[in-house]
């Protein structure tokens, strides 16, 4: 069975996938859940946009 990364969200400046291998901090901002990830295409920081 091939291994499948989970994608936590898309770069919201070039549309790229995340996935969890790329995420650098989860934590919560008034009680949701919140992220920083390094865009494996543009290697900007960002908030992934749900999927």
């Amino acid at each position: 069975m091939a291994y499948e990364p989970q994608t936590v969200g898309r770069c919201p400046n070039c549309g790229e996938a995340i996935t969890r291998d790329y995420l650098l901090i989860e934590y919560e901002s008034d009680g949701r859940p919140a992220r920083f990830a390094e865009c494996p295409d543009c290697r900007d920081v960002v908030h992934p946009s749900g999927e």
